[in-house]
């Protein structure tokens, strides 16, 4: 393993944003929608990750989860990578409820769910743009390599392919028994090779930065709500009282409450905070209190006197 998965930060942004949206805001349900579905998402690759620790071959290989590459200024990420031998696997992971129907000519992902039926975005589409991207990526490094697709369904579907595809369709607990009678030529990429192509992989990954939400989102500043958030009951509007929070619903207290509203800051807001924006959004009065909040944390000083402000 050269590259494991780590919870995406989508999901602690769109939590963040959730928690500090009014619940009748026009928007609430579109983003506890698209928190659902980052979830069930995550949840799937989570699933591939299990099976895929039964694949333990003779030969050598490289595997990475969660890799974003940049190519020719174009960001393409890659559920899962398996570099073999004789190829490199890219895995697309899927989380589908509902029957499938696949097409071809053109391609078609069709899901039928509750009643329901609609053609949702092709997964085939989406893969063989990543293996293009892909293959320009390696050879701008000099690394020439047949590279190949497989879509993992994460949990068992009622599956029709009408039409054979060039993309293998799975679900999760086939792909390490696929792999394993799938036949590998040994002599194209060394161990060594296998090595250095992973960790040029794993060095080039682009963390994903989606922040801050409110503009990716759509939401206006005004609509977030702000506050310290009660780890213990979650009332919105902690008051620093006596050198520390205290929560005015439940009496819970401790000092470092605002480390979190800082996060929602980050994730929500900007990618800076001064001293009168942190004084806002965390209901702090007094700016000597705010400066020695904010200087107790890991965050970087810029500025200095009034344009001093705080980044991660």
């Amino acid at each position: 393993m050269i590259k494991n998965r780590s919870e995406p930060l989508s999901l602690l942004g769109l939590q963040s944003l959730l928690d500090r949206l009014p619940h009748n805001h026009k928007h609430y349900n579109r983003v506890q929608e698209e928190l659902r579905k980052r979830k069930a998402g995550f949840g799937g690759e989570l699933n591939f990750d299990k099976h895929i620790k039964e694949f333990r071959p003779s030969y050598p290989f490289g595997l990475l989860h969660d890799v974003c590459l940049l190519y020719n200024g174009i960001y393409f990420q890659m559920d899962s990578v398996l570099i073999l031998p004789d190829r490199i696997i890219i895995f697309e992971i899927k989380n589908l409820g509902g029957k499938l129907i696949v097409k071809a000519n053109p391609t078609q992902f069709i899901q039928e769910s509750n009643g329901e039926r609609k053609v949702i975005q092709s997964p085939i589409t989406e893969l063989e743009r990543k293996k293009i991207f892909m293959e320009k990526w390696l050879k701008g490094r000099g690394i020439a390599i047949k590279i190949t697709g497989i879509i993992g369904l994460a949990y068992t579907n009622e599956l029709f392919i009408e039409d054979e595809t060039d993309i293998q369709i799975l679900f999760t607990h086939e792909i390490p028994i696929e792999l394993y009678t799938t036949t590998v030529d040994e002599g194209v990429l060394t161990r060594n090779k296998i090595s250095e192509i992973a960790h040029e992989i794993a060095d080039s990954h682009h963390e994903y930065d989606p922040f801050p939400l409110r503009k990716t989102m759509n939401i206006a500043k005004e609509d977030i709500i702000p506050g310290v958030i009660c780890p213990s009951c979650k009332y919105v509007g902690m008051k620093w009282l006596e050198k520390k929070w205290r929560c005015q619903n439940c009496s819970y207290n401790a000092l470092d409450c605002h480390l979190s509203l800082l996060d929602d800051w980050f994730y929500l807001m900007d990618n800076h905070i001064t001293n009168r924006q942190f004084r806002a959004f965390a209901g702090v009065e007094h700016q000597p209190i705010a400066k020695r909040l904010l200087k107790k944390t890991n965050l970087i000083m810029k500025g200095s006197r009034r344009t001093t402000f705080y980044i991660r």
